[in-house]
């Protein structure tokens, strides 16, 4: 078969497959084209996004947005990571003490033939001995920074899971503010309805209807404020834990584990000696003590030593016979320094004085705050008790009032008063318990426990 034919071949078989499409484009083009559906025939259901959806919303306890905002680039994690560069510091005190290895090595090749070639290799070991104890003294203040850093990292770790717990409960305190508006928004309507029927049956006044529709409108605002609040709430959170700012988090139910006694009566400030400032301070005096020492040994004599061995041979073939260890030992004596190690020991014993004027003003300030969570916590305790016992009166009062109301018994004052009552009843009652719960932990974080 030759080229040609195939050639051929191929050509007509790509004019075939061109006409066989033709007519079929044809059609496809001529045919109407589908008609969309209507709304009628196909509803368009709205489906909630996952973030909208109360079904898909988990539930966010304090202690996993604790542990979320810990996770978080922060404060805290600057902290860890200074607590890691101390630790290296101290790893390099330690290594001072040891001797340091070098090998050089030497080649020298001469041109001339008169002069042969020389190769020196050699294993040299330098280190100090720490006679005037600079290096010990040095290791020590590490160590005491280190300890300070520890410290340090567990006192940013309470500032910042306290930072949590109250934005986490602000959001709670918001959450339930505007389930309240919203309630109460529901009285207003209700009321608004009712005073309307009762101006079209010729029961009521005008006035009535009027002061009710004003009333349903200042429920809406207080609902819209209360809104934007709990939003607020939610992107300080979201700060924090490191959620999308555009969902609010869905907290816990804020009357869910109300306490009904006090079980902290064992707390005492001879607790506060576990506080982490506290033995940040100490830890950072201590280390101003040790660099008052470190700066005194650079008055002092400081041994030095070194050993090597290898060789120095103009043959390799001989190189043993050039082959020895040596040993040299110095010392250097401090003469004069223009009173510089002198202003660095002034300097550490200034610091080490300030350090302890600043524990002492920090001891107040923790024994104040731990006085104070205490008050709070005991008060909060009774403000549930009576709250929770005004909710049931203004409750009472309320239906009452309506009552008497429908019954041309009570005018529309009394029960716009009575409506107000019940909102500031609920509101001190939820005030009270986030009270509780956020002076509890700073009460628990005061005496050295983490939150």
């Amino acid at each position: 078969m030759s080229t040609a034919f195939l050639a051929r071949l191929v050509a007509l078989a790509f004019l075939t497959s061109l006409i066989c499409s033709s007519p079929i484009s044809a059609q496809q083009s001529a045919s109407p084209p589908p008609a969309s559906p209507t709304p009628e025939d196909n509803p368009v259901v709205p489906i909630l996004p996952p973030h909208n959806n109360p079904a898909l919303r988990r539930t966010i306890t304090v202690d996993e947005a604790v542990q979320s905002a810990l996770r978080q680039a922060s404060p805290y994690t600057q902290a860890q990571l200074e607590e890691r560069i101390a630790r290296e510091d101290v790893r390099q005190s330690r290594i001072a003490f040891l001797p340091q290895l070098t090998m050089p090595l030497t080649s020298q090749m001469f041109s001339s033939t008169r002069i042969n070639d020389e190769t020196l290799w050699l294993i040299n070991a330098t280190g100090e001995i720490d006679l005037s104890g600079r290096l010990r003294a040095t290791l020590r203040r590490d160590r005491h920074l280190l300890a300070a850093a520890q410290a340090g990292t567990l006192s940013t770790r309470r500032a910042l899971a306290l930072a949590t717990v109250d934005a986490y409960y602000a959001l709670m305190f918001a959450t339930e503010k505007l389930h309240l508006a919203q309630q109460t928004l529901s009285l207003a309507d209700a009321f608004e309805q009712l005073t309307g029927e009762r101006l079209a049956r010729k029961e009521g006044e005008e006035s009535d209807a009027l002061r009710a529709r004003t009333q349903v409108v200042k429920r809406r605002d207080e609902l819209e404020q209360a809104r934007a609040g709990e939003v607020a709430a939610s992107a300080a959170l979201s700060s924090l834990t490191g959620n999308d700012f555009a969902i609010t988090i869905p907290v816990s139910d804020i009357e869910r584990d109300i306490p009904t006694a006090s079980d902290f009566g064992n707390y005492t400030e001879a607790l506060l000696d576990a506080r982490p400032e506290l033995r940040q301070l100490d830890a950072q005096r201590e280390a101003a003590h040790a660099e008052i020492r470190a700066a005194r040994g650079e008055r002092l004599p400081q041994l030095f030593y070194s050993a090597s061995t290898g060789y120095d041979a103009s043959d390799l073939r001989r190189i043993t016979r050039y082959a020895a260890p040596s040993v040299a030992l110095g010392i250097s004596i401090p003469i004069f320094d223009f009173g510089h190690s002198r202003s660095r020991e002034t300097q550490a014993r200034l610091r080490a004085e300030s350090l302890q004027q600043q524990r002492e003003y920090t001891l107040r300030l923790l024994r104040q705050e731990f006085y104070t969570a205490r008050a709070v916590a005991l008060s909060a305790l009774t403000r549930i008790k009576q709250t929770q016992a005004g909710i049931e009166s203004a409750q009472r009062n309320f239906t009452l009032i309506f009552e008497r109301y429908r019954q041309n018994n009570a005018t529309i004052t009394d029960v716009v008063d009575a409506q107000d009552e019940l909102a500031e009843a609920n509101l001190a009652y939820y005030q009270a318990i986030i009270d509780y719960r956020t002076s509890r932990v700073r009460l628990e974080t005061s005496i050295g426990q983490k939150p």
